[in-house]
């Protein structure tokens, strides 16, 4: 290789790469498609935790629901049983 022969080869090498990475090159083609599968995958990923979380607050808002209505059931249960014994007389056969 002689010395005129090292820049010709250099400005052909930079030659080579500016149009590699051109805005219409491969390479650029190809980084944007993996963008856009990253970005999908991560919006899948997103939507499953999202999932799950919206799952997971739906078991246990029915189970607080269920652990209410016994609560309930049992305050209401205790109260009727007071009541009534609050008031025997208005239930007293005998008279």
């Amino acid at each position: 290789m002689s010395l005129w022969d090292r820049p010709k080869h250099l400005i052909t090498s930079l030659r080579k790469l500016r149009l590699s990475l051109g805005p219409d090159s491969y390479f650029q083609y190809k980084r944007a498609r993996k963008s856009e599968t990253k970005q999908a995958d991560d919006a899948r990923q997103h939507a499953q935790e999202s999932a799950e979380r919206d799952r997971v607050e739906a078991a246990r808002n029915a189970k607080r629901e269920h652990e209410y209505d016994e609560r309930y059931t049992r305050e209401r249960e205790r109260d009727t049983a007071r009541e009534l014994t609050d008031h025997p007389d208005d239930i007293d056969p005998d008279r």
